[in-house]
């Protein structure tokens, strides 16, 4: 009888595979049939079909109090004040058509790094540690070049997340409170999850990779540089560009605002900012202090992105087609040739992903959507709001 019920179970499985492959072949046609698309498709046997995934996790495990607080703290300061003014000083006219950070600061490696997350959904601690590390080089104008460990804040930042997703706006706030240490392949705590799973490897590897996950206060023995506590790296502050809301209860019951600097300068308009105006205060973000995260839903055409311009597509039935939930670095923008603008990301699937581990993704996907949870792994509504954070490096670390 057992015999048989596993013989059923492999047929199931043989069948589901083989209906998911051809719905996923028919969507990647689809794109690539479309002349009015700006972006191409490639199949991707690593590709998966939406859904429910059984995770046994708890979605608002991230909540806390205490970081709302302490952003409230940052975005009262007079360095934030000073931050924004130089914003807003920024003229928009002195905005390039196109922008890459990685030809603004080629003293810093780490901005054209692109990571491999692997088994583990620790987008949103990569993505930050990226942005640490960028930031940290551009602040010391190429001085500090280390990569900063999203092991470090994977397995020891509490409140960040779990390989079910996180938020990388704590990851940040993390790096302010108890600082980062290298990473990398010969740093203090290199990234320690089984990239040979896929490109990306499916969510289905996740919990595995969860039981595993554990803190370590120690570098690896061939680092000898510094011992833990000295290899720390710090930033001053943390904060969102975005408006958007945090848990702040872990039943998912209570959600707060996050102090934002767009809505700050909503508030303090005379007319509520438009989609251009957004846009043109992320791009000085980045133009002045170097890349930043973003939140975005991928939907199941996304995994087979091989080049161009993406956005999802068909728009019909797009959140029936979200997988899950991932965070990326903003490095730059450009406008095609149609004079749609486009922001420029490293995506952290490894560098045989897509147009070697990057993607341009529309303007308008990357901050019309709004996010639900602080998971990167959630079901989401029409409803949502998008993550763009970052954090200021700090002068004297």
């Amino acid at each position: 009888m057992a015999g048989f019920l596993y013989l059923r179970s492999a047929a199931a499985e043989a069948e589901w595979k083989q209906s998911s492959d051809e719905y996923l072949r028919k969507l990647v046609q689809q794109v690539n049939d479309n002349p009015n698309l700006l972006w191409k498709a490639k199949y991707n046997r690593f590709g998966v079909k939406n859904q429910s995934w059984g995770f046994d996790y708890t979605p608002n495990a991230t909540a806390v109090q205490e970081v709302l607080d302490q952003l409230l703290a940052f975005f009262d300061s007079d360095a934030m004040k000073r931050h924004i003014q130089e914003l807003v000083d920024f003229p928009d006219s002195s905005l390039p058509t196109h922008f890459d950070a990685r030809l603004k600061w080629p003293h810093c490696p780490s901005i054209a790094r692109i990571p491999n997350q692997g088994g583990c959904g620790s987008c949103y601690a990569v993505a930050a540690a990226g942005v640490a590390s960028d930031r940290a080089c551009i602040k010391s104008n190429g001085t500090y070049k280390a990569s900063l460990s999203e092991e470090d804040i994977l397995g020891c930042c509490a409140v960040c997340g779990n390989c079910y997703g996180g938020d990388p706006l704590k990851a940040l706030v993390y790096w302010v409170n108890e600082g980062i240490v290298t990473g990398g392949r010969d740093g203090c705590r290199p990234y320690s999850f089984d990239l040979s799973c896929g490109v990306p490897c499916s969510p289905a590897t996740f919990p595995g990779a969860e039981k595993n996950r554990i803190c370590v206060r120690r570098c690896q023995d061939i680092y000898y540089q510094n011992k833990y506590d000295d290899d720390k790296h710090y930033a001053s502050m943390a904060y969102s560009m975005y408006p958007r809301t945090m848990t702040v209860a872990s039943d998912g019951s209570v959600r707060a605002q996050v102090p934002t600097i767009i809505g700050h300068l909503n508030k303090t308009s005379s007319t509520p900012m438009n989609i251009v105006q957004i846009r043109n205060i992320l791009k000085k973000e980045i133009a002045l202090f170097g890349p930043m995260t973003m939140a975005f839903p991928v939907s199941e055409e996304f995994l087979h992105y091989a080049s161009g311009i993406f956005q999802p597509y068909p728009l019909e039935d797009l959140d029936k087609r979200i997988v899950y939930w991932h965070v990326v670095r903003l490095i730059g923008w450009g406008q095609a040739e149609d004079g749609s603008h486009y922001w420029t990301a490293i995506n952290s699937f490894g560098e045989h992903w897509g147009d070697s581990g990057g993607n341009t993704p529309s303007v308008e996907q990357a901050i019309q959507r709004e996010v639900t949870d602080d998971s990167s792994l959630t079901s989401l509504s029409n409803s949502c709001e998008n993550r763009i954070t970052n954090a200021m490096h700090d002068e004297h670390s």
